[in-house]
């Protein structure tokens, strides 16, 4: 069983026409940044967002995308390395 969680949260004037267009919209829209910031400090997995957010996996991979949330992340040099061992291996093909 789920919990709600509700919580106040007075914005200045200037934001109310930034924001979304009602309180509900403006909820959600809270949630969805809430959700999206677990999954990218990887406190939660992108089914768990998907499920929270109660989406589709696919269409909660293209929400990440549209945030600029990496759904995959690589160290540094990996694609160097990669690069080189195709290298090798397609050359002693050719050998």
């Amino acid at each position: 069983m789920g919990h709600t969680i509700r919580f106040e949260w007075e914005l200045p004037e200037p934001f109310l026409g930034m924001m979304a267009i009602d309180d509900a919209a403006l909820a959600e829209d809270v949630k969805r940044a809430a959700v999206l910031d677990w999954v990218r400090t990887e406190q939660i997995s992108w089914r768990a967002g998907a499920e929270l957010l109660a989406m589709p996996l696919r269409e909660f991979l293209t929400l990440m995308a549209a945030h600029k949330i990496p759904a995959a992340e690589y160290e540094a040099g990996w694609l160097d390395k990669e690069l080189e061992a195709f290298k090798a291996a397609t050359s002693q093909d050719t050998a």
